[in-house]
């Protein structure tokens, strides 16, 4: 099939005029529904990723915009298999799919991703009078099968001929691959993140920028997952959160433990060398054998 002429660009406006819920409590009732109504047609993975589309709605509520390549990190699958769920899940009428491009360089850019609310059949039996009424507009989008959105799409081609893109501020010192968690953690992932480079700090040790930053993301899912859960969770606790998670990860990790290991024994032994002695005697070697190997 050829591809379809990309007329959506990816921005707030967009996100906006799609978005398919006024509260966050009908967004998870929706998605509660469709688990319930699908259990045995969707297996571990598929519900894996309706709920990483589900956690990262909030913003616009139920209009998520993640990569193919980040949504299958976080389920440890391959990309074409993120593709073929998605498809399988807007073939359920569970979500829709919308290719987007940027407003820079007019590239298409991730899909703009948003779970549908459940219909009764009166509102189907409206949607299929008014694409009598909508012919033309169909052509043009073709791709576009439900029709409850024909209005909203005119709607969002209009706002991107006339008006700027605005996109998600991008938060200075946060990696790329982390910004995502704006979605649910706002302007706070920054201070987030601060709190497990210093749990590295208080340990006084030196770990790739790699390894922290998968901690990170570590500690990132966590949060939302106690969000999703309905704590109500204020800064104090979160950067808590994050720091307790990040200095267990970095203590118990199997390429982290030694090095934390190595330095607390190093720190221990340098103490008692400053410690006054009344016979002066020098420390045990024993003291560095975990550091030296003897």
């Amino acid at each position: 099939m050829a591809n379809q002429r990309i007329t959506i660009i990816a921005n707030k406006e967009t996100y906006e005029t799609l978005s398919t819920f006024k509260s966050i409590d009908k967004l998870n009732e929706t998605v509660r529904t469709y688990k319930e109504t699908y259990k045995d047609q969707l297996n571990k993975t598929d519900i894996a990723v309706l709920n990483i589309l589900h956690c990262h709605s909030a913003k616009y509520t139920g209009v998520s915009f993640l990569t193919k390549n980040n949504i299958a990190k976080m389920v440890g699958r391959t990309r074409r298999t993120i593709i073929n769920i998605c498809n399988k899940l807007e073939s359920l009428g569970i979500l829709k799919q919308y290719a987007t491009k940027r407003k820079s360089d007019m590239q298409q850019t991730s899909n703009a991703i948003a779970i549908l609310p459940i219909q009764d059949p009166k509102q189907e039996v409206k949607n299929e009078e008014s694409n009598q009424n909508f012919t033309q507009e169909t052509q043009k989008i073709s791709h576009q099968k439900n029709n409850i959105f024909l209005k909203q799409i005119h709607n969002i081609n209009h706002l991107n001929m006339t008006k700027a893109s605005t996109r998600t501020p991008y938060i200075k010192l946060v990696p790329k691959h982390l910004q995502h968690y704006q979605a649910f953690l706002g302007d706070k992932i920054k201070i987030l993140y601060g709190r497990v480079w210093l749990a590295m700090k208080k340990l006084d040790v030196h770990i790739d920028k790699d390894i922290m930053q998968t901690i990170a993301h570590i500690a990132f899912d966590k949060l939302v997952d106690y969000i999703k859960e309905g704590r109500n969770l204020n800064a104090e606790q979160m950067n808590k959160i994050a720091y307790t998670i990040a200095y267990n990860q970095l203590s118990e990790r199997e390429d982290t433990k030694d090095i934390v290991k190595d330095q607390q024994a190093i720190t221990r032994a340098l103490i008692l060398l400053d410690k006054p002695s009344e016979n002066k005697k020098a420390p045990s070697l024993s003291l560095f054998a975990d550091v030296i190997g003897v």
